[in-house]
């Protein structure tokens, strides 16, 4: 099991943002990698934009990806996934709502 932390806001009005991911061992806390982390977006029509894309890895559990709005207006779901060097697989889920820039 490895503990996964989104850093992002809820809404955006913006054509890209960045979503970070902190990765940590939940028994002592440290940054850790996993072997795989990847991340997959639907848009708000529940089409797959972005499909098990690997994310940027910046330091030791320190990930992010950068991802290119649609010009949909809505809520957005995804998924990031990591893969432990013994197998074990961490999901998590997270959403957002984008519209146009006012």
């Amino acid at each position: 099991m490895i503990n996964l932390d989104y850093m992002f806001a809820d809404k955006y009005t913006v054509s890209s943002f960045r979503i970070n991911a902190d990765i940590t061992d939940p028994d002592t806390g440290a940054a850790t990698d996993p072997t795989t982390v990847t991340i997959s977006i639907k848009d708000l029509d529940g089409v797959l934009d972005v499909d098990a894309v690997s994310m940027v890895k910046d330091a030791t559990g320190d990930y992010h990806y950068d991802y290119d709005i649609p010009a949909n207006v809505g809520a957005f779901v995804g998924r990031t996934k990591c893969t432990s060097a013994v197998g074990k697989i961490t999901i998590k889920t997270f959403g957002f709502w984008a519209e146009a820039s006012l």
